[in-house]
């Protein structure tokens, strides 16, 4: 078993290519009775504290999407390559995607959305195995995630779990789980699409409050039993509880450092790269998991899902030696 940790912490520090397939979003964010545009969507949040945390010597990251062709298409693609982030995209018409935090968060919390016919949209929907294959080019590491699942139509999903059989080998799948149930036809598709892609993944990352919402896991045991297999690596974010990392039957919980949340958008997403970051520069499960803590908590204290003009992530810790778990 040991002899298997050290080859799966050195494919880790391997890594030099990192893709994400999903949907950058423009983002609208009330100040002071002004509203500010900035930019977010889960992948693109997650590749954005990564490029920060990982620094111009860090691995190639690779965003395959559509942004379409307006002024508002051209602005996001400039925010996220001055992020580090490379974008792959087919030639779309079309606008970006938008959702909006909430005005009021106390008395109408949740976010508001337009993205059914944003360009990105209509490239899951669409895409086929020759688009897949020639935007998702050769990583080794690809991550996904439940919404980029929502937004495919049946061939389209078909076609990317067809391009993960063919290259999990060499390319290790990173599955966020990321429920949402508006973006759902209904709960058992999301359940066969979710559970789909959690058994060609590698890397799972979840939450407790999706699991309860989508798999009626009561706590973080449940979330356990239903996640924990051999050879599988699995986050649970568990909010101001911390989280808990683990594969098999082994499991850590990591406490977290109470923070007053502003604004909880991002935090998931930052999480997942706090700990990928951490994994890639040779840092054991449990030391990972810490420091993804620390990064989501800087984010979930300010005001946006993707990090703010400036924000800077804590250097990672020493490695420790010898410790894999």
């Amino acid at each position: 078993m040991q002899r298997d940790a050290d080859s799966d912490d050195a494919r880790w520090v391997s890594v030099r290519r990192i893709t994400a397939l999903g949907e950058p979003l423009l983002e609208l964010q009330p100040a002071g009775g002004e509203i500010r545009l900035a930019f977010g969507g889960d992948v693109a949040n997650c590749l954005a504290c990564l490029a920060r945390i990982l620094g111009a010597g860090g691995p190639e990251l690779s965003l395959v999407s559509a942004l379409g062709d307006s002024g508002y298409s051209e602005w996001l693609r400039e925010r996220l390559r001055r992020e580090g982030i490379r974008l792959s995209e087919p030639p779309l018409t079309g606008e970006p995607g938008l959702y909006g935090l909430p005005l009021d968060p106390v008395r109408r919390p949740g976010f508001s959305y337009w993205r059914a016919r944003s360009a990105a949209s209509e490239f899951l929907r669409s895409a086929d195995p020759l688009q897949l294959e020639a935007l998702l080019g050769d990583p080794d590491v690809l991550v996904v995630t439940g919404i980029t699942l929502a937004l495919c139509s049946a061939a389209s999903f078909r076609h990317l779990c067809q391009w993960i059989d063919r290259h999990r080998i060499r390319c290790r799948i990173v599955f966020d789980v990321n429920y949402r149930a508006r973006l759902w036809r209904d709960e058992g598709l999301a359940r066969e699409r979710i559970g789909r892609l959690e058994a060609l993944a590698e890397v799972i990352a979840t939450g407790t409050e999706d699991e309860r919402a989508l798999w009626g896991c009561a706590d973080e045991a449940a979330v356990m039993r239903r996640l924990g297999r051999p050879r599988v690596e699995c986050v649970i974010r568990g909010g101001a509880a911390g989280s808990w990392v683990g594969t098999g039957e082994r499991w850590r919980h990591i406490p977290t450092v109470p923070v007053r949340a502003l604004d909880t958008a991002g935090a998931g997403d930052s999480h997942l790269a706090g700990y990928l970051a951490a994994r890639i520069r040779g840092r054991a499960r449990a030391e990972s998991a810490a420091y993804a803590n620390q990064v989501a908590a800087l984010i979930v204290a300010q005001r946006g899902a993707a990090p703010r003009e400036g924000l800077t992530f804590p250097p990672l810790p020493a490695q420790m030696s010898g410790s894999t778990s």
